[in-house]
């Protein structure tokens, strides 16, 4: 079962009624924040490079594109709306300088072609929650040429221990979120994670809990 993010109709009727901040979750100034703390607590320095996997409009993106030095932040979303909302909404004249339209892309498979430097630092927040594991694994393969050796790839997943039952609903704490095993939101193992970068140049650090309001876990793929 594909996420409701794909329902390009529906999100195109939100950001038109203003709700571009609301359509991809809410707690704009929560998450975003964190992610940025986040990122900076991982030794995201100004100089690096940013790609910013499912940016939508640009939670975690107008607060890095400040940060970051020009031209060091990369976004790509399903959603042209999204995308364009973020930018025209969320930023002034000088942010979007800092990040020009072509520092954007549009892709329902993960084509990262449109980079056009290698990135240190990508970040995928409560994407790969939304989709089958497969996905995942397309990603790393698509980003992994885009990716400077050594460079860092964060993706959070809801967690499913491997003492609890992967086939039925979990409650992921207090959040009122039930994740489940082949529909929207998915649970994962590390297990699974670890499946995913079989054959390929990628390592895997998982993290685990790091804050996450809706109990979402994080996990890092090491460019090697």
């Amino acid at each position: 079962m594909h996420s409701n993010y794909y329902d390009l109709g529906a999100v195109r009727q939100s950001v038109e009624a203003s709700n571009h901040r609301e359509v991809i979750g809410g707690l704009w100034d929560e998450i975003g924040a964190h992610q940025m703390s986040f990122l900076v607590s991982q030794g995201m320095a100004p100089s690096d490079r940013l790609l910013d996997v499912g940016c939508g409009s640009l939670r975690l993106g107008s607060r890095a594109i400040a940060w970051l030095d020009p031209h060091r932040y990369y976004g790509t979303d399903l959603s042209p709306d999204l995308i364009e909302a973020g930018r025209q909404r969320e930023l002034d004249d000088t942010l979007r300088a800092k990040a020009p339209s072509e520092h954007f892309s549009v892709s329902d498979d993960f084509a990262f072609s449109f980079l056009d430097h290698q990135v240190d630092l990508a970040i995928a927040q409560s994407v790969f929650t939304h989709l089958p594991l497969n996905h995942l694994r397309r990603c790393l393969h698509t980003l992994s040429p885009h990716m400077k050796s050594g460079g860092k790839f964060f993706v959070t997943y809801f967690d499913c221990p491997s003492d609890v039952d992967l086939h039925q609903p979990r409650a992921q704490g207090a959040t009122g979120i039930v994740s489940h095993d082949i529909s929207d939101p998915y649970h994962y193992r590390s297990s699974d994670l670890a499946w995913a970068i079989a054959d390929s140049p990628w390592t895997l650090n998982v993290i685990g809990d790091w804050g996450h309001p809706r109990n979402q876990h994080m996990a890092a793929f090491i460019r090697h």
